[in-house]
């Protein structure tokens, strides 16, 4: 079987060869695989997935910065402005060393007062279709090479609205009923449901969708309160994934780090199909496993907190065996860390992760 084969073949309940695997990496790991291989990760292990991706050509950092500080907004010499008005700070290798994604989040929109303000910035219009005339181009070719066309949109609503406004202003302004942060959310559904049609309609296999509301022993909201923002915006984004597809299955995955034991129920009833991650720290996956595995597959059930990085390679041989465990008892799984890889993640417990994921399952 090729990889499009094998993933079907587990995500429709038959006789996989083998467990499909993803391999997330930050830069320093990825080179690190080069420079050992000299090839990229997806091909030196010859993962299972492929992504697929949209071009926004209206979307200019350079008017964001110039409309942003229109605005009154005051920003760090060494601030980067990217789409989206989205803004960051690099801290300086002395701080973190190779760690350089870790970077320190800027939230521009936090002093905005009204709509009115918001209207003024140059949100690209994600309905031009020509966005998305790529997409069908990716598929096809990720398709011919036998491999599983995966398109991302995760932070779908919520994490990109706080990223803009901050998540404390976020709170405030749903209980001072400020429309400020409705706007945002508005923006952000309507963007995902233009992204995630488009992919449906391009052929991909597998959209993933996902915000991050877990910490690690709860919810960082109340379950009410994202029932009332947030999962009716999800469920749009999910509906038109489903709209778009018609007969053709195509498999929604939903990532959120933390503990969402509480959520998987409304997920479900939304349409999720892939609950990513069950983080080990945070989840007992042979519970959660044995609750939901005849309306839910999972995917990401290696720790990065802890296996990856500190365990040696029997342990993450294990961990492994545990998915492979689930899967014989009638799970629908993907293999993957929970999260990218660190560099502090040995490589040792790389080879060892490939290796057991890559063993053929009969």
């Amino acid at each position: 079987m090729n990889s499009l084969e094998n993933f079907h073949a587990m995500m429709d309940g038959g006789r996989p060869e083998r467990l499909p695997f993803y391999l997330p990496t930050t830069e320093p790991v990825e080179r690190r695989i080069v420079e050992r291989t000299g090839r990229p990760s997806s091909e030196a292990f010859d993962t299972d997935f492929r992504g697929v991706g949209a071009s926004y050509r209206d979307d200019d950092p350079v008017a964001w910065r110039s409309a942003l500080e229109k605005l009154g907004v005051v920003f760090p010499p060494n601030s980067v402005v990217g789409g989206c008005g989205m803004a960051f700070v690099r801290p300086p290798v002395e701080t973190l060393g190779d760690a350089t994604h870790l970077t320190e989040m800027l939230h521009p929109l936090s002093g905005i007062e009204g709509v009115d303000q918001l209207a003024r910035l140059p949100w690209p219009d994600t309905s031009d279709p020509r966005h998305y005339e790529c997409l069908l181009r990716q598929c096809g070719e990720i398709h011919a090479a036998g491999k599983v066309a995966s398109g991302s949109q995760e932070c779908t609503v919520f994490e990109h609205a706080w990223y803009l406004r901050g998540m404390d202003n976020v709170f405030c302004d749903w209980v001072d009923e400020n429309p400020v942060s409705e706007w945002l959310l508005d923006y952000f559904t309507e963007r995902s449901v233009h992204v995630c049609r488009a992919f449906a309609l391009a052929g991909s296999d597998l959209i993933r969708l996902g915000d991050d509301v877990g910490m690690q022993d709860r919810l960082l909201l109340s379950k009410e309160t994202w029932r009332q923002h947030l999962k009716p915006r999800l469920k749009r984004v999910i509906d038109a994934i489903r709209e778009a597809s018609g007969d053709r299955k195509v498999w929604v995955q939903y990532h959120s780090d933390g503990d969402v034991t509480t959520l998987v129920e409304d997920l479900i009833e939304i349409g999720v199909d892939i609950l990513n991650p069950v983080q080990p720290e945070c989840m007992n996956l042979e519970a959660v496993a044995e609750q939901y595995q005849t309306r839910l597959s999972f995917s990401g059930m290696i720790g990065t907190q802890t296996t990856m990085p500190f365990g040696s390679p029997d342990d993450v041989r294990e961990a492994v065996a545990r998915c492979r465990r689930l899967h014989e008892n009638g799970t629908r799984v993907i293999v993957a860390p929970t999260h990218v890889l660190e560099p502090d993640v040995p490589w040792e417990n790389i080879a060892a992760f490939v290796e057991a994921v890559q063993a053929r399952l009969h």
